[in-house]
């Protein structure tokens, strides 16, 4: 399923750029982008794990895709298999870019397309696992970046404190890193998808019927996993939900917490009957518009979209202070600063905005403004085109000029 809209693109093998990711989920860092560089003659295509969301994000914005089995968990047998598959790929498509992202697909893209002499090898750096860990799985996380930037020809990363933690980490040299635009991965759509004018209000009605919202509502949004500080905010609940009867705790994403030390928190959290839990949404932006604030007690960041999104949708933030999330939200105009790892600390900022309903409007106001200006999607795409097309010319390729030559021929 090549992009209707630049046939020639798909016909010519080097002006193709393909897009690597570990799971389906991660393909909303490119929500958009394909139409935009199929005009500037790059041809999309994907290669991915299974899953029901690959298939249907291909379909819907017409891509071509291949499936590699990727995991996101360390198997050194298995992940050579996929150094081969993709690597095969490769050489049969001889595209023009591979875009890695994600750590895994990111270095095993990288690993590949070096092989196979593919002349543009862009990594994506979405955040930094390795700010979570200890020991011997931090170093070998550290080598495993470090070494997917080294096969790379260009290191985008979706923020200015990830960059400098990348810098100063010796990740990458600076001569490889950009921060395509203010940062993001994608930018968001604040114009058309997440804005509270644009809202169906019968929908919007029926969903807090459904959840049987009356009072005032809270929320997570994000995978349920150790790192996101889900726990913080399990524990920071039970020591506030007492004081604020009318207040509920609504939480957006799968959970990860299956094999957790800590998954009886989570499994008293889920089954109060004042915290409802919804798995991965594809109209989020509903779920945002029932929040007054949102919260993200986070250990680590890239740019984390969700609060740009909710930001989008007049949605103020509770944070903690770590990479990432400190170029997502400004402290005391669009959001709060929790510390990390303390729900004490949370819990402070928690009755701050829920006694302070002036501030929390303001807040959210304020946010959505800062979204327009400085995350706009075009702004984002634009830059991240200005790297490929550099790269390009520095690898001798010029797409406008085989894309004329296509179209002669095609006469």
């Amino acid at each position: 399923m090549s992009c209707v809209n630049c046939s020639t693109c798909a016909m010519n093998h080097s002006s193709t750029i393909i897009h690597a990711f570990t799971v389906p989920i991660s393909l909303t860092f490119i929500e958009g982008q394909s139409s935009f560089f199929c005009e500037n003659c790059l041809d999309t295509q994907l290669i991915c794990s299974k899953g029901d969301f690959l298939t249907e994000f291909a379909h819907r914005y017409r891509i071509r895709f291949e499936t590699v089995p990727y995991t996101r968990k360390i198997t050194p047998w298995h992940d050579l298999m996929c150094l081969w598959y993709t690597y095969q790929i490769f050489r049969r498509v001889k595209p023009a870019i591979v875009h890695g992202n994600t750590p895994k697909a990111g270095l095993l893209s990288m690993l590949a397309a070096r092989m196979a002499g593919v002349p543009v090898r862009v990594y994506e750096i979405h955040g930094f696992p390795f700010e979570s860990r200890k020991g011997f799985y931090r170093w070998l996380m550290m080598g495993m970046e470090r070494l997917s930037c080294r096969a790379a020809t260009n290191v985008l990363i979706v923020s200015d404190s990830l960059h400098t933690l990348a810098l100063n980490q010796r990740i990458a040299s600076a001569k490889k890193l950009t921060v395509p635009h203010r940062g993001s991965c994608n930018g968001v759509d604040a114009r058309l998808k997440f804005n509270p004018d644009n809202l169906d209000e019968c929908k919007l009605q029926k969903l807090k019927e459904t959840l049987g919202l009356k009072g005032r509502c809270i929320g997570f949004v994000g995978r349920l996993t150790r790192d996101k500080g889900i726990v913080e905010l399990a524990l920071a609940w039970k020591m506030i939900r007492q004081d604020f009867p009318d207040l509920t705790l609504i939480l957006v994403g799968s959970s990860e917490m299956e094999l957790s030390p800590e998954k009886e928190i989570i499994d008293e959290l889920l089954l109060d009957t004042r915290v409802h839990w919804v798995d991965f949404v594809t109209d989020v932006e509903y779920y945002f518009a029932l929040l007054d604030f949102i919260l993200l007690p986070t250990y680590r960041e890239g740019l984390p979209n969700v609060l740009l999104e909710a930001g989008a949708m007049e949605v103020p933030a509770i944070v903690s202070r770590v990479t990432g999330t400190v170029d997502a939200v400004v402290e005391n105009e669009t959001g709060l600063f929790c510390e990390p790892r303390s729900p004490e600390s949370l819990v402070e900022k928690i009755r701050i905005y829920l006694t302070d309903h002036d501030m929390v409007r303001r807040h959210g106001h304020n946010a959505r403004k800062r979204v327009l200006l400085d995350f706009d999607p075009l702004d984002v795409w634009e830059a991240k085109h200005r790297v490929y097309k550099k790269a390009l010319q520095t690898a001798g390729i010029d797409l406008h000029a085989s894309k004329k030559m296509m179209e002669q021929l095609g006469k």
